[in-house]
């Protein structure tokens, strides 16, 4: 089988994963202009072809086929039986320790530990994530680990994966909107150290501690955001003291990343509005 059944008795396992990828190395991207015929001449020039913007031809911009894994981050929340998450392992796998093979084997190697049936998180990752983490495992001649062998079809919905953008937008139907602007909706934290169009910019340089916090942050709203929805399907938890717990353990566990003030700020912000909150009943009541 592909794919492996949860044991109903056991509790919900999840794994929220994100990555960050770039152009590092252009000799794929090169064999793609010789199959086309592109001359040295023409790429000197700039030249693009009749029909396309320069920024739009794949013969002058490489698409994403052409892209590397470069920092990959993955959260594992396991489900309590009061309804609550327990973050029960925070891993990135990063240049410069590691290239994309170590990146992905890294994964694979945590997938594998993982219980039976544990479930993907992804906000579109199966437009995204997976097809990376697929075209990685390809280029680097590695096998999915046993019980994620769906990873294949690139979470065509065959699979253990949540995949909240698409959840989220009616199947892909509304409008297809960036995670920030749905969380900012919720007031869940999003992008805490860096703005999205300066990530290239860090890979370009090697600045991959910044890099890591990057993707380390979209997985903590990710996380966030999973919980948020899990309060539509289970009562059992509120969200506030779901997020209090998470925030708490993501502090203690990354006390050195530059993302912790903000995740602190966001702490103490919602516990006044819960003491304020609370107050307010007692003496409505």
């Amino acid at each position: 089988m592909l794919t492996t059944m949860r044991d109903p008795s056991a509790p919900r396992c999840y794994v929220v994963l994100d990555l960050e990828s770039a152009v590092i190395d252009d000799s794929a991207h090169r064999r793609y202009r010789e199959m086309e015929r592109w001359t040295p001449a023409d790429a000197e020039a700039g030249k693009c072809r009749r029909g396309y913007e320069a920024s739009k031809d794949p013969l002058i911009t490489p698409r994403w086929p052409f892209q590397s894994v470069v920092a990959l981050s993955a959260m594992v929340l396991v489900e309590h039986c009061d309804g609550n998450l327990e973050l029960a392992r925070f891993a990135t796998f990063s240049a410069p320790d590691l290239d994309e093979a170590g990146a992905a084997a890294g994964l694979f190697d945590l997938l594998a530990q993982l219980p039976p049936g544990a479930e993907l998180v992804t906000w579109a990752g199966a437009s995204h994530d997976i097809p990376l983490i697929v075209l990685a495992a390809l280029r680097n001649g590695i096998s999915l680990p046993k019980g994620w062998g769906w990873l294949a079809f690139c979470g065509d919905g065959r699979g253990n994966h949540i995949d909240l953008c698409r959840v989220l937008t009616g199947g892909s139907k509304m409008k297809l909107v960036h995670m920030a602007e749905y969380l900012a909706a919720l007031s869940i934290p999003a992008k805490l150290t860096t703005p999205p169009f300066a990530v290239a910019s860090l890979i370009a340089v090697g600045d991959y501690g910044t890099l890591q916090e990057v993707v380390e942050g979209d997985v903590i709203s990710t996380a966030l955001l999973l919980a948020r929805w899990r309060s539509l399907l289970d009562p059992r938890a509120r969200f506030d003291i779901v997020e209090e717990r998470l925030l708490r353990q993501i502090e203690e566990q990354r006390p050195n990343r530059a993302y912790r003030a903000a995740l602190h700020q966001h702490r103490e912000r919602a516990l006044r509005r819960w003491i304020e909150h609370e107050g307010k009943t007692l003496v409505s009541a």
